[in-house]
């Protein structure tokens, strides 16, 4: 049985599509950043558990980023989760270029609750394009998916 869920998210939230009931408990930021340079791929990075790597040659850290804690509800009652897979389906974009997000990484428990609940944790990286065309001062949004096989 596979459970598809759509989540609107990161660096600033948006209303959000679930095929179950989502419940934000953090959002997934990777933070506030000045771009110093796009003359090659730079990355930033936070882990599932909160801790974070940033490439300085390209970056200039503003506020951190955090981890995304997302509550799922709706799912079968104390089922083993099989595996969980977060996969970008829309860019983080405004007007200018975009970051890709890569390494996308997770954290889930080994069954739901009960409750039919399940906490998923998000992590991953944000790329530059690399192409040499400086970024805007936006907020950068995007979307992933969250597939949770049982």
């Amino acid at each position: 049985m596979i459970k598809q869920l759509i989540l609107i998210l990161l660096l600033g939230f948006l209303p959000f599509k679930a095929m179950a009931g989502v419940t934000v408990v953090q959002a997934l930021s990777f933070g506030s950043w000045i771009s110093k340079n796009n003359n090659a791929q730079y990355d930033i990075t936070i882990n599932t558990n909160g801790t974070y790597s940033f490439d300085s040659s390209g970056f200039i850290e503003i506020a951190a980023p955090q981890e995304g804690i997302f509550d799922i509800d709706g799912l079968p009652v104390s089922t083993a989760i099989a595996s969980v897979v977060v996969t970008q389906t829309i860019p983080l974009s405004a007007s200018g270029e975009n970051f890709q997000m890569v390494s996308l990484q997770e954290a889930h428990p080994a069954s739901t609750t009960a409750g039919g609940v399940a906490q998923i944790t998000v992590g991953g990286t944000a790329r530059t394009s690399g192409s040499t065309i400086s970024y805007l001062d936006n907020t950068y949004n995007g979307q992933l998916e969250i597939q949770i096989n049982f």
